[in-house]
């Protein structure tokens, strides 16, 4: 930088060069965008988690599994044994209709999306749709903001959402946020692109109402994966026809997908839970309510606030494209989406501002748009400069942010999960039962063996199946994250035989640790016999 402006001092070629550098990024912003898309999917591969750990992702993860199996249902042998189901089924599944029947929690949407790479490679493979879908948001995201606004504002709406905190911190998870967020945005840019009223800033050509009507049945398609993904975002699914306008044969091109994921949808709903229109979560009644509109603003607008703040412009943009009819359907979208949320479930946790990230998007879009058209206003040789200082300014304080917040070692401790379960893989036999809570689904998937889960078993109901295992001479272990020590303890300590009063067995993890207990462990200490704890970092 600093040899540049030396020799165009010298050659008084300074202003010039600054206007043409502003009409580089113009003409190249496609390329550019591309290139973020790239570096995201970059960021996603190399900070990926390895272990199927927590609920959600080995929900999805052994979902996909279950789907290669060609079975709607886990079966689970220990079942039979064991009175209550919810006993034996592990965070991510729930009782089937049937005994030793068991369903997923989670919508098949994307678990569908890993069952290939998940026969081909397993979890490893299986992870890099969502590292793909993260590209794939950024790209689609970029691309849409170069439509309406030009490819400076197309580069910083790209830069915008592949900075996110939350969108970082889901990128690199087996989970669904950022797949529906690709799935939604490549929904709106082949939907805007044969709009009418928007042109292709990007490449000149401008959107007609002649465009193909292939373009149409795509969009269908992407947002019947989205539907697939996040079901109770499936309503929203009538707002892009407004942005398609009136024509028959293009409604019902787009309409016949997600008509038919719908259908297919709640086909699953109705053998898995018994209804069409109950979910995993349980039913509607269950999980919305207007009561929790206060807290769950109140929380959205803090986490906004303190991770993207950028994303507040967005209201500047949407005035500034309220002409450009699609941008009306797009602004409902975001705000219906919102709204989706803001009836929901209340969380705590930061990172539930995952459930807003297709509105995010659409609102680094806006946001993008109104920074653009504040930089068209300044001297040509002057707008060059802006756009990299806002992009730099947008970039490092979100990456900065994501370091602070752990997003990029949740790797390096999720990976005493998969520890785990290889210790016990290599010691339980194969009719060995796992006590276990937090990580009872990641340890059935990666293990093969038989839970039973301690949060939800009352001190009769696990002394009972203890019993019966005993008798049967299966082994059995106890596994807990460290946080769950304790409730442990209070609600099944007085049971002798989980008392855990011996040492552990293994011990894994850094800054957060899982430890093992083994129960035959238990008359060796008593009788003053040493256990070793094998710990890994």
């Amino acid at each position: 930088m600093g040899a540049w402006w030396l020799l165009a001092r010298r050659a008084r070629s300074v202003s010039a060069d600054l206007v043409g550098a502003a009409a580089a990024v113009e003409r190249g912003a496609p390329a550019l965008v591309i290139a973020v898309a790239v570096a995201s999917a970059v960021g996603s591969a190399a900070f990926a988690t390895a272990s199927a750990a927590g609920a959600d992702a080995s929900g999805y993860l052994s979902e996909a599994g279950q789907w290669t199996s060609g079975q709607l249902f886990y079966r689970e042998p220990l079942a039979a044994t064991v009175g209550d189901p919810w006993l034996t089924t592990p965070l991510g599944w729930r009782p089937g209709p049937h005994a030793g029947l068991q369903a997923p929690t989670y919508p098949p949407g994307l678990p569908l999306l890993m069952a290939l790479p998940h026969a081909a490679g397993g979890a490893a493979a299986a992870r890099w749709v969502v590292t793909l879908a993260a590209a794939l948001a950024v790209w689609a995201t970029g691309l849409m903001a170069t439509r309406f606004a030009g490819g400076i504002a197309g580069v910083i709406a790209a830069v915008a959402i592949a900075t996110t905190p939350v969108f970082l911190f889901q990128s690199v998870q087996p989970m669904s946020d950022v797949p529906v967020t690709a799935a939604w945005m490549l929904t709106w840019l082949l939907v805007l692109r044969q709009a009418s009223g928007i042109g292709d800033r990007g490449s000149g050509v401008a959107a007609r109402g002649d465009q193909p009507l292939g373009l149409s049945f795509l969009a269908g398609i992407s947002c019947a994966i989205a539907v697939m993904i996040r079901p109770n975002l499936a309503p929203l699914a009538a707002v892009p026809l407004f942005a398609i306008g009136f024509n028959i044969r293009r409604l019902v091109a787009f309409s016949l997908p997600v008509a038919l994921a719908g259908l297919a949808l709640m086909w699953l709903q109705w053998h898995w839970y018994g209804s069409p229109l109950r979910s995993g979560y349980g039913s509607a009644d269950e999980l919305f309510t207007l009561a929790n509109i206060g807290a769950n603003a109140a929380r959205y607008s803090v986490w906004l606030v303190t991770t993207s703040p950028l994303l507040l412009a967005a209201p500047a943009g949407i005035w500034l494209a309220w002409r450009q009819p699609p941008s009306k359907a797009l602004a409902a979208f975001a705000a219906l989406v919102v709204a989706a949320y803001l009836v929901y479930a209340v969380f705590e946790v930061w990172s539930y501002l995952r459930f807003l990230l297709p509105a995010m998007a659409v609102a680094a879009v806006f946001a993008a748009m109104a920074i653009a058209a504040a930089i068209g206003r300044l001297p040509s040789p002057m707008r060059v400069m802006a756009t990299l200082a806002v992009i730099l300014g947008i970039a490092a304080p979100g990456i900065s942010q994501a370091r602070a917040l752990e997003t990029f070692r949740l790797a390096d401790q999720q990976r005493r999960v998969a520890q785990v379960a290889n210790f016990l893989s290599t010691t339980l036999p194969a009719d060995g039962v796992v006590v276990s809570g937090e990580q009872s689904g990641a340890l059935r998937y990666h293990t093969g063996r038989s839970i039973l889960r301690w949060d939800v078993a009352s001190p009769g109901a696990l002394a009972a199946a203890l019993a019966v295992l005993n008798a049967a001479g299966r082994p059995v272990v106890v596994a807990l994250d460290a946080w769950e020590y304790e409730p442990f303890r209070a609600r099944l300590g007085a049971l002798p035989a989980v008392s855990l009063e011996w040492p552990s067995v293994f011990d894994a993890g850094t800054s957060h640790r899982t430890r093992v207990w083994r129960l035959s462990d238990r008359d060796r200490f008593l009788r003053g016999e040493h256990v070793q704890t094998l710990r890994q970092p």
